[in-house]
């Protein structure tokens, strides 16, 4: 069952939502109904099935996981999609991983999705011997999370520097990097001689400068590189003249 989204008719004339603080309800979570024999055949144990969103989903504990997948491995689930963590670090101490694994030969079968949750500082079972995909995407993980996939044969960042600070998808970290982040490109390319002559770094993205036309069109008029590719636009704009004073 797919969960249905409500009529966009008119969307851009109206606001999509009326209250800003609204929570979207849970999928409902259906039985496996003919699938249940197939998933209770498997040797690793489950502790939990059901269909959601047209997916089936099974939670296995954490030291399960390469059991589990491995056997689904070997019945034709041949193919990692997609794996990911979530932080529940504030509700229990968690991190919830889900792993989207697919059939090839038999498209029309359900994508599977396997659940399971580490405890912070826990390890977990690398699924690199199985996945090439696994590579970046456990990479990709500890980057953001600072999870440990155990047997992955080259562990380092993927998106951050090496020598980055902190894990930036936590829900701990701040929103706009904190104070290392702020510092980061100007220690690495000036030095930290010119902390006081060059300043932090401007990280808000939601903050805008009317008056930068090197970096961005500045608010209200061209920018210098559209008024000579443009010179005829600049006629239609009443602030001209000002942005001739500017220079």
């Amino acid at each position: 069952m797919i969960r249905q989204n409500p009529p966009k008719a008119n969307a851009q004339k109206s606001v999509y939502y009326t209250n800003r603080f609204d929570v979207m309800p849970t999928s409902p979570m259906l039985p496996l109904g003919e699938s249940q024999s197939f998933f209770q055949a498997l040797h690793t144990p489950i502790t939990q099935s059901y269909i959601q969103n047209d997916l089936i989903t099974l939670w296995v504990e954490s030291t399960q996981i390469l059991p589990l997948i491995r056997e689904l491995y070997a019945l034709g689930y041949d193919f990692l999609t997609e794996m990911s963590a979530i932080d529940k670090l504030e509700e229990n101490n968690e991190f919830e991983l889900f792993y989207l694994l697919l059939k090839l030969e038999d498209t029309s079968s359900k994508r599977l999705k396997i659940k399971t949750k580490i405890k912070k500082g826990e390890h977990i079972a690398s699924l690199t011997p199985l996945f090439k995909s696994a590579n970046w995407s456990e990479r990709e993980c500890f980057d953001m999370f600072g999870i440990i996939f155990d047997g992955h044969p080259y562990l380092q960042r993927l998106l951050m520097p090496k020598d980055w600070v902190g894990h930036p998808l936590l829900k701990s970290y701040p929103l706009q990097g904190d104070e290392y982040a702020a510092w980061y490109e100007v220690d690495k390319i000036f030095g930290k001689e010119y902390r006081q002559i060059i300043g932090p770094e401007q990280r808000d993205s939601a903050r805008i400068d009317r008056n930068d036309d090197k970096n961005f069109s500045t608010i209200s008029f061209e920018s210098r590189y559209q008024e000579s590719k443009a010179p005829t636009l600049l006629k239609s704009f009443k602030s001209s003249k000002e942005l001739k004073e500017r220079r």
